[in-house]
């Protein structure tokens, strides 16, 4: 990977080996490896206490619920599922070694913080305020700890922001607490919020001062010790004076220096909030912005995710493509039962020549689109298009005792919507179809660029079918017209003496 050192092992036991001659920053892990499987190795890493602060990343082509479980189970902090994305892993890892290198910024400055309060506590005299010190300094620790993990854990800032409510109350004297957020569309929304009782529910919309009338972005706590001394009051203040508010602290959450919203923390009595309460509300609001910017990076690569899914399933379909994502392969198959749809248009090289190449294109694309959704309509699959043929078929990948019948079905609304067209659009664009019913191979294609096709001589025969054929009909073969005689109507044409076939019987739809 361009931009980090990369280290690798073809096994559990020489990855172990390995972590004793130096320690890497993340790990990406393999599940199905020879000897010792990827969650064994994954487990005695976090049972080492030198190892296990170490992320793991598991890259499996296992995609069960259950694959996913037992990773997460055994430590690993995130599940990759093949084929991936490259960028998708890119950003994965940046995620995690940004969380990684947090963490330990986080740990350095809670040794800081340690040898601070160790100081205070051999300055302190009295045994009491010496206890009361080091439970509040351990209840912070904790609490870092639990949201870190939370962090970690975590794929949505609503989770975390509970979280974090649920133990700011606990540290702090307040009897409601709030994260605040501001949204893409500029709407203000209570991410979490928790309150005993005391304090009336606010409308969120008070909020609005915070991010009209000054700037959060230098990331300073603001408050007040007792609103009831202030000579005057903003619109926001006089609100929560109204709802029994009388203290309150508010430390802005910053995602790359630009303000998303806010922790409030509100009281119902005057100088609740002492200097210690406010360092701990600060530490929180650290984690939040951690979580959001975690949150953030998360559903930017489900969009990626989401998006390679839609693309892969724009040129494969369904079930290849799932075979695809879950064991990153697929074989070739054949396939005994299936009608093939072969169209061309008629005169297609002459009206090109005609008209400017963005035309014939928009042309083409509004065209094909309608005969995708007669073909998925019709429980058919479109295989390909190659210049102004389309080629469908029926009874593959999944099988269908109507294969017959729902390509023919689709030949005539296909013709039928051409027919439409031609009386409302500047080009009557006309075609010739042919069907023929057969045995097929169908199978991927290609290793970078994946295409789907299909193979055999059911597919040349129903090419034939539509160079015999006329324009806007539907040529059928003798073997397609016994699955479906009794479903349209047909005419028997003359035998024909066909280029590599031999005479055949074929025959016209006529509805």
């Amino acid at each position: 990977m361009q931009g980090y050192e990369v280290r690798t092992a073809n096994n559990g036991a020489r990855a172990l080996e390995a972590m004793e001659t130096s320690l890497p920053d993340l790990i990406l892990l393999d599940i199905m490896m020879p000897g010792m499987n990827g969650y064994e190795v994954c487990k005695r890493l976090k049972a080492d206490e030198r190892t296990r602060d170490v992320p793991v990343l598991f890259i499996s082509a296992l995609g069960a619920t259950k694959d996913k479980l037992n990773a997460f189970a055994a430590g690993g902090v995130d599940y990759i599922v093949k084929p991936f994305q490259n960028d998708e892993v890119k950003v994965r890892v940046k995620v995690h070694l940004a969380l990684r290198n947090a963490q330990e910024k986080l740990e350095e400055k809670n040794v800081q913080l340690e040898q601070v309060n160790n100081d205070l506590i051999r300055e302190v005299a009295e045994r009491k305020r010496t206890e009361e010190a080091l439970r509040l300094h351990a209840a912070r620790l904790k609490t870092q700890r639990e949201l870190h993990q939370s962090v970690l854990a975590a794929r949505s800032s609503e989770t975390i922001a509970m979280a974090a409510i649920g133990r700011i109350r606990q540290l702090t004297p307040c009897q409601r607490a709030a994260v605040i957020m501001i949204g893409e569309n500029g709407l203000i929304q209570t991410l979490a919020a928790e309150s005993s009782g005391e304090i009336r529910p606010i409308s969120v919309n008070i909020y609005r001062e915070l991010f009209d009338d000054f700037s959060l972005s230098d990331g300073r706590v603001r408050g007040s010790d007792d609103l009831t001394s202030l000579p005057r009051r903003s619109s926001m203040q006089q609100a929560l004076y109204a709802a029994g508010v009388r203290s309150y602290i508010l430390v802005p959450l910053l995602v790359q220096g630009e303000p998303v919203g806010a922790l409030h923390l509100e009281a119902n009595y005057p100088s609740a909030f002492t200097h210690n309460h406010i360092t701990i509300a600060a530490e929180i609001a650290v984690s939040l912005e951690m979580a959001i910017r975690q949150a953030k990076l998360y559903e930017q690569a489900q969009r990626e995710r989401q998006r390679a899914d839609e693309l892969l399933l724009n040129i494969l379909p369904a079930s290849i493509a799932d075979d695809l994502k879950e064991t990153g392969k697929t074989t070739p198959q054949i396939f005994e039962n299936v009608t093939v749809c072969f169209s061309d248009i008629v005169g297609f090289t002459l009206i090109s020549s005609q008209h400017e190449p963005e035309f014939v294109i928009g042309e083409l694309n509004e065209m094909f689109t309608a005969f995708d959704n007669i073909m998925e309509s019709n429980q058919c699959e479109r295989i390909k298009t190659t210049g102004d043929a389309y080629l469908a078929v029926c009874g593959m990948p999944e099988e269908n005792e109507d294969h017959a019948y729902n390509i023919v079905q689709s030949a005539i609304e296909m013709i039928e919507y051409l027919k439409a067209r031609g009386e409302r659009s500047k080009v009557k664009w006309q075609m010739r179809i042919g069907v023929h019913s057969g045995s097929v191979v169908g199978g991927v294609v290609g290793i970078k660029k994946y295409i789907y096709d299909v193979f055999g001589d059911t597919i040349n025969t129903a090419s034939r079918m539509e160079s015999y054929s006329e324009s806007m009909r539907v040529n059928v073969s003798e073997v397609t017209h016994r699955f479906v005689k009794d479903k349209f109507r047909f005419t028997e044409r003359d035998t024909i003496k066909v280029k590599g076939k031999g005479k055949m019987r074929m025959y016209f739809v006529d509805g």
